[in-house]
């Protein structure tokens, strides 16, 4: 007898039965239930997009009256304190020393010096302190002081870059002087601005990296007025240039107290008729041009767009327009404010701020907040959700959650 044989004799003595497996049905309900898996994962995951979409919209347009404090902490302000933002914390400044904190009051660093009328410039993680008039200038990060410089002519004017170099323009006997140093305080170039022979220096603007530098000058030989956009490159295609100086660019009627780069390769110029855009890796080129119908009261800005500030007419409101660094208009808001500050938070909603009040506006330019204080407020700042904010009242920060 053979194994087989063999084989069936002992199933069929132990009552054991054969089983043919169809294995193309198996198969078959195989991937029918894998459809039905697949089909109810897509229907949970469309629900939860549409829940995500309505909460989202849901939030987008509504609107608080009211706000509870989640904590706060108690502070010493005198009334010369200014406050700025500066890497999501708080940097108090008065005459006597700026203090940089956490919003819970925790001491990051302290730095001290004797100025009547302090000074600020931020960018990246590096900030700026000076006086106009005075010859001491700090550059310190997020950690702690980086470098100081000592200027032997009174400083007008300062720019910082995002790894901490700094521009600065100084005066003396008519002659204008700029000088570059990096953030240990160390000088990397210097240059003579004759009045005579280029106009009397406004402002100037550094870009992000440092390698390029714009400066305004006001001109009024021949009994017009007229200012001159230069750009300075000191990299490898600034190093053949006259003076580092690859364009320049003259406006006839138009005075340019404001300059600024607000992205690697964007400059912005703030006339006090238009506004003229720059783009340029290497060497900026005019790329937009806004004509003004109005006079400007102020200017806001960040990386990313920038906004003009009206005076409404007598008994109306306020207004502002925002722009993308392309010079296409994205929004225009009319408020009632009676605005001390206009700026963009962190989270890309413009904040309108009075002395003890504020407005907040989110990028439908929707009023999602609005609230009159008892105390003067110093400065709003952004949260990590969108309910989330801080607010630095007199003797005060709040950490409070809208509602």
């Amino acid at each position: 007898m053979g194994k087989r044989e063999n084989l069936m004799a002992k199933i069929q003595k132990h009552n054991l039965h054969t089983v043919e497996v169809d294995h193309e049905a198996l198969d078959k309900k195989i991937r029918v239930h894998r459809r039905k898996v697949a089909a109810v994962v897509l229907v949970v995951l469309i629900l939860i997009g549409i829940a995500a979409v309505v909460t989202y919209i849901y939030y987008q347009n509504k609107v608080y009256s009211d706000y509870e404090v989640i904590s706060s902490v108690e502070r010493n302000d005198t009334s010369a304190s200014e406050y700025t933002e500066f890497q999501g914390k708080l940097l108090r400044y008065t005459n006597d020393g700026a203090v940089y904190t956490d919003a819970s009051g925790a001491l990051i660093w302290n730095q001290t010096y004797e100025m009547d009328h302090p000074m600020v410039e931020t960018r990246g993680n590096y900030v700026a302190i000076y006086e106009l008039g005075g010859t001491q200038v700090y550059i310190l990060d997020t950690v702690n002081l980086q470098g100081s410089i000592h200027t032997t002519m009174p400083v007008q004017k300062v720019s910082i870059a995002s790894q901490g170099t700094v521009a600065i323009l100084m005066e003396n006997d008519g002659t204008s002087y700029l000088q570059l140093y990096d953030k240990s305080g160390d000088q990397l170039a210097a240059g003579e601005l004759h009045v005579q022979n280029s106009g009397y220096p406004l402002d100037l603007a550094l870009s992000e990296n440092g390698e390029k530098m714009a400066v305004s000058m006001l001109d009024i030989h021949g009994g017009t007025v007229k200012t001159v956009v230069a750009f300075y490159n000191f990299g490898a295609v600034g190093q053949n240039a006259i003076d580092k100086i690859v364009s320049s660019y003259k406006y006839e009627d138009v005075v340019i107290p404001q300059i600024r780069y607000l992205a690697q390769d964007t400059m912005v110029a703030f006339g006090d008729n238009k506004v003229i855009l720059f783009t340029g890796a290497q060497k900026p080129v005019e790329s937009k041009v806004i004509e003004l119908k109005d006079e400007v009261k102020s200017i806001f800005y960040n990386e990313n767009q920038f906004g003009l500030v009206y005076d409404g007419e007598k008994g109306s409101s306020n207004r502002l327009e925002i722009y993308q660094l392309s010079g296409e208009k994205r929004q225009e808001l009319n408020f009632d404010i009676d605005d001390k500050k206009v700026e963009i938070l962190d989270n890309g909603e413009l904040c309108i701020q009075g002395e003890d009040s504020c407005e907040i506006y989110n990028a439908k330019g929707i009023c999602k907040f609005k609230y009159q204080f008892k105390e003067y407020l110093y400065k709003v700042l952004s949260g990590n959700m969108q309910t989330d904010y801080t607010f630095i009242l007199e003797g005060e920060t709040q950490k409070v959650k809208l509602k």
